[in-house]
């Protein structure tokens, strides 16, 4: 199972360094959008499998799921404030708000 975490605020840290990792530069602000900073599909793979692998639920019905939520956000919103929400949504990651 991947690394937990208790506050939603280094969940998302963790995003935005994923995705500026990927893009090669610092990372992104909460409400950034990775296409607009240059990302692409080919690098929103990438930031998805990333954070899969680090967040990945138990069992394959499970990481598909998350797999297909995260699809369908990051090209409807691109910031690591909504891939971090549905981490939470569908990883069983216990956070305090």
């Amino acid at each position: 199972m991947g690394t937990m975490t208790d506050d939603i605020g280094e969940l998302m840290s963790v995003v935005a360094h994923t995705m500026g990792d990927v893009l090669l530069r610092a990372p992104l602000a909460p409400t950034e959008d990775f296409f607009d900073c240059g990302g692409d599909s080919m690098r929103a793979v990438e930031v998805l499998s990333r954070l899969i692998e680090r967040y990945e639920p138990v069992g394959e019905e499970a990481v598909e799921r998350l797999r297909s939520e995260l699809l369908t956000v990051i090209f409807d919103d691109a910031s690591p404030a909504a891939l971090a929400s549905v981490i939470v949504d569908h990883s069983g990651i216990e956070v305090e708000t």
